[in-house]
């Protein structure tokens, strides 16, 4: 049975952010990440946008050098977007210098219980890579010399892994929001021609590995493993969520 939708998703009754910036994500998701984070977030107090997010890279908070570029421009749209600093797994107030059983690193955000963290590789002598790779520490404050410690390398390098968290921890802080419960895969065929892919590997692929998709206004996770599947979307704005309602889901949240 094909189900029509009462209303298009973008058909909303206050402006949507738009999804161009998926189509930068390949080429340049540090801009991607900038137009995603300018258009879903909107500036404090009405200010006007006049900071450059890709001028040069801030210091961590010893003084140890600049930050990745990709870092830096996140760092330079909390100032722009101080939301970004909400999220429950939060972004370090500045990177911050540490030890780690592969060695020095920058480290950058974490899981607010502090199970884990992630960072950056981060030589003492100030060379790094412009886009280097991201890692993720269990257990990050046990004793360094603890060779057991465990660290897993995300599949995106930093400036793709950054999208990745930000799109991430926005529907999780998104004020509207709805999640199926398990259903057979084959119930999201009808969102095939709503939902847009963003071309990143699926987050946290060691717990929820969750594909990102998204339409105007909506940021949608889904995970398809085999025959079942579960999906979560977050909004802005309450009426973006109605359509799915048409949608043969088992839900059990709905914010709509």
């Amino acid at each position: 049975m094909t189900i029509v939708p009462a209303q298009p998703l973008d058909d909303a009754r206050v402006p949507l952010p738009g999804t161009e910036w998926v189509a930068l994500v390949d080429s340049d998701p540090i801009r991607a990440l900038a137009a995603f984070v300018l258009g879903w977030y909107p500036a404090p107090d009405g200010e006007e946008d006049q900071e450059d997010v890709w001028g040069g890279a801030e210091s961590p908070d010893d003084g140890s050098g600049g930050m990745p570029e990709a870092l830096g421009a996140l760092y330079r749209l909390t100032r722009l977007r101080p939301a970004l600093h909400g999220f429950h797994a939060p972004l370090e107030r500045l990177p911050r210098r540490a030890a780690g059983p592969l060695g020095e690193r920058l480290v950058f955000a974490g899981d607010s219980q502090s199970s884990w963290d992630w960072s950056v590789p981060w030589p003492a002598d100030g060379t790094h890579e412009a886009d280097p790779a991201v890692w993720m520490t269990f257990d990050p404050h046990r004793p360094t010399a603890d060779t057991d410690a465990e660290v897993v390398v995300e599949r995106e390098p930093l400036s793709r892994f950054l999208l990745q968290y930000v799109l991430y921890q926005t529907q999780q802080a998104a004020p509207f929001k709805a999640w199926t419960k398990v259903m057979p895969t084959s119930r999201l065929a009808p969102l095939r021609d709503v939902l847009r892919p963003v071309p990143l590997s699926p987050f946290l692929p060691m717990f929820t590995s969750e594909s990102i998709y998204v339409a105007p206004g909506l940021l949608a996770l889904i995970n398809a493993d085999g025959d079942e599947a579960v999906a979560a979307f977050g909004t802005l704005d309450r009426q973006t969520l109605m359509p799915l309602g048409e949608y043969p889901f088992p839900w059990s949240w709905f914010d709509a």
